[in-house]
């Protein structure tokens, strides 16, 4: 019996409790125990499995497997590394309408949403998580801890590294590399290499001071 637990539970952890019955909803050995949470939380209240504990005070029981729901980079990984030092393990959730070349790489931890499209020798690492419809061609190697938001396109031979977040409607064109922590805002065309912790937005997409 694989019993999910979700870390978070705000409006992206009850989007990921709607991929998880998705994904393994009509299996008899799957059931989502609940969520986690250090905030306070009605989840409950919603129709929604209960919050069983903060994430540091929760300890895995035999039949536990995890999703980290959490949107802020910084908060996902500080999670997941307090579950991973208690021999926490994470599952992957793929919406059953994601087409998925045979070749592909994925790490652990990853989210992808429906009517996603990754083609021949796409690399997906872990704790990665893909909106709805995003497209990625050829050969594109997306980082660890990544967000990708929804209607986002990546040209063949493209390279993200880790903590980056892409808003919806990004297009990137071939063999661009998004360096670490970069954010890359909501409908950018990205044309040159975007440095390492900084933000870029518009067509063609420039460097913003936030």
């Amino acid at each position: 019996m694989r019993n999910l637990v979700i870390i978070g539970a705000s409006g992206f952890a009850r989007e990921m409790y709607d991929l998880a019955m998705a994904c393994y909803g009509d299996q008899s050995d799957f059931k989502i125990k609940g969520f986690l949470s250090d905030n306070p939380s009605n989840i409950a209240e919603m129709g929604y499995p209960p919050v069983l504990n903060t994430v540091s005070d929760y300890e895995p029981v035999e039949g536990d497997v995890f999703f980290c729901a959490i949107g802020n980079l910084y908060h996902r990984r500080k999670t997941v590394e307090i579950i991973l030092s208690k021999g926490g393990n994470f599952i992957n959730l793929i919406h059953p309408t994601a087409i998925i070349s045979p070749s592909v790489k994925m790490g652990i931890g990853v989210g992808i949403k429906s009517f996603c499209v990754l083609a021949s020798d796409v690399t997906v690492e872990d704790f990665t998580f893909l909106q709805s419809s995003v497209i990625m061609g050829h050969d594109v190697h997306i980082g660890r801890f990544c967000q990708v938001n929804s209607f986002s396109f990546f040209a063949g031979y493209v390279r993200v590294h880790d903590m980056v977040s892409i808003n919806a409607g990004v297009r990137i064109i071939q063999n661009i590399v998004v360096e670490e922590e970069a954010v890359v805002g909501i409908g950018s065309v990205v044309l040159r290499r975007v440095k390492k912790n900084t933000t870029v937005f518009g067509n063609p997409a420039k460097r913003i001071v936030m």
